[in-house]
């Protein structure tokens, strides 16, 4: 269930949102774990992944091989078994 406080950050986005189900590596410093990127923007993405070792602020890269991309990030948020990305730039 979403919360009204969630339901109004999300309607503040300034990029619109695309459902996508990608496969991807999350990189924080020496970890590489996998994750499922389940939607992205312009400005960010929500990734699927163990959050135990992401802290908010954390700087990461997000490799998406399907796609052929890269992002470098930070995060913003995490929830059991997800994330939120922000992103700086993309390779």
């Amino acid at each position: 269930m979403v919360s009204p406080v969630q339901k109004l950050l999300e309607e503040a986005r300034i990029f619109p949102r695309k459902n996508c189900k990608w496969p991807g590596i999350l990189r924080l410093e020496k970890i590489h774990q996998p994750c499922v990127v389940e939607d992205i923007s312009a400005g960010g993405c929500r990734i699927a992944t163990k959050t135990k070792n992401l802290k908010q602020n954390a700087k990461v890269v997000l490799e998406v091989e399907s796609k052929k991309l890269r992002f470098h990030g930070e995060i913003r948020w995490t929830r059991t078994d997800e994330a939120g990305i922000e992103f700086l730039y993309q390779d």
